[in-house]
């Protein structure tokens, strides 16, 4: 079964960069959903909506509605088989 992956980005953010490059590489296909035109509204949001214990940062990866964390914590997940994408 295919992993539904949201990604919320910001243009001019490294990790958001290497987060895209990394499911692109793993033939992830993800929706992106870019922040820059309403950054600080959308940090809330995201802290809002998955109960997160600090702002939000960028970028979000969402998993089949499942918040994951940033860059980090999906190649952690990856690295350690807590996730996989098939």
């Amino acid at each position: 079964m295919t992993k539904k992956v949201k990604i919320y980005t910001l243009d001019y953010c490294p990790y958001c960069k290497k987060a895209k490059i990394f499911l692109d590489e793993h033939n992830v296909d993800f929706e992106e959903i870019p922040c820059e035109d309403n950054e600080e509204e959308m940090r809330e949001k995201l802290t809002k909506m998955y109960n997160l214990p600090s702002l939000a940062t960028f970028p979000q990866i969402i998993i089949d509605d499942k918040n994951i964390g940033g860059y980090s914590d999906l190649i952690e997940k990856y690295n350690n088989k807590t996730i996989s994408f098939n």
